[in-house]
């Protein structure tokens, strides 16, 4: 017999949402209702996360460029290691998930944990509406539940769990990071001053909470501010940065689906 795991803890960077959206998908599956540690905003990773000895632990992030974003890999790689299951989930805009699977399931091993799955899933790109258009979808919120269900069977009945690697996609050495670019964020007429875009900046980009005063050397181009704005004010002021993503969404409007890993 494999092990009862009663006790479920999440934790997400989720910038936009659409993290979220997944890994409440996997938790329904999976029948638990987990601690839930959203680690998007600086005074959540600020007050941390306090894990319980050999309770199931989802580990998820977007992509950015390939790879994990930077921010939520340093705050991953400060959770207490030890063994204990986890399951890693990365969400992408439609288009490719490159080294960031295989980079969070290295990640996991490196701090003792025991991958017992590993999932890509897929979201409204962060800087198009039109790749992975409304996505997740009720399809995709399908697919995450019967893939938390899919680990809840495994780890029930699985006596080698731990013992044999995931094949995640990827490669090593992971892809290099984007060089840093900071494109110009620019607020249109609409702005109604709500502030939505201050309380959702994962870094705190917007010198004194003024909307139209973004740090470029804080920000991390999430895009957090441009898809929750509720007035649409906020929108990437670059002719060819907007060329080069309509090329690139015409490039992947084929739908693609949830790629998902068991031992």
């Amino acid at each position: 017999m494999g092990r009862q795991v009663i006790q479920c803890t999440s934790v997400y960077f989720s910038p936009t949402g659409t993290t979220r959206r997944v890994v409440k998908g996997i938790s329904q599956g999976l029948s638990m209702r987990p601690r839930d540690y959203d680690v998007t905003l600086p005074p959540a990773r600020d007050r941390g996360v306090n894990l319980e000895r050999d309770e199931l632990l989802i580990l998820a992030s977007p992509v950015h460029g390939g790879r994990l974003p930077q921010l939520a890999k340093d705050f991953f790689l400060r959770l207490a290691s030890g063994k204990r299951p986890v399951v890693a989930v990365v969400v992408y805009g439609n288009r490719e998930y490159g080294d960031a699977l295989l980079e969070l399931y290295d990640l996991c091993v490196g701090k003792g944990f025991e991958v017992v799955g590993a999932g890509a899933f897929i979201g409204e790109h962060s800087y198009s509406h039109v790749m992975g258009k409304n996505r997740p979808d009720p399809a995709d919120e399908e697919r995450a539940r019967r893939f938390g269900l899919a680990v809840r069977q495994t780890m029930l009945t699985d006596n080698t769990l731990g013992e044999k690697p995931l094949l995640a996609k990827g490669r090593r050495p992971y892809r290099a990071y984007l060089t840093k670019f900071s494109l110009a964020l620019a607020t249109s007429r609409r702005c109604a001053n709500c502030l939505s875009c201050v309380r959702h900046c994962p870094v705190g980009a917007f010198e004194g909470g003024d909307p139209r005063k973004v740090n470029r050397d804080k920000c991390i181009m999430c895009a957090a501010c441009v898809k929750l704005c509720p007035e649409g004010a906020k929108f990437i002021d670059d002719d060819d940065f907007t060329d080069d993503m309509a090329a690139l969404a015409a490039a992947n409007l084929d739908r693609k689906e949830p790629s998902v890993f068991l031992p």
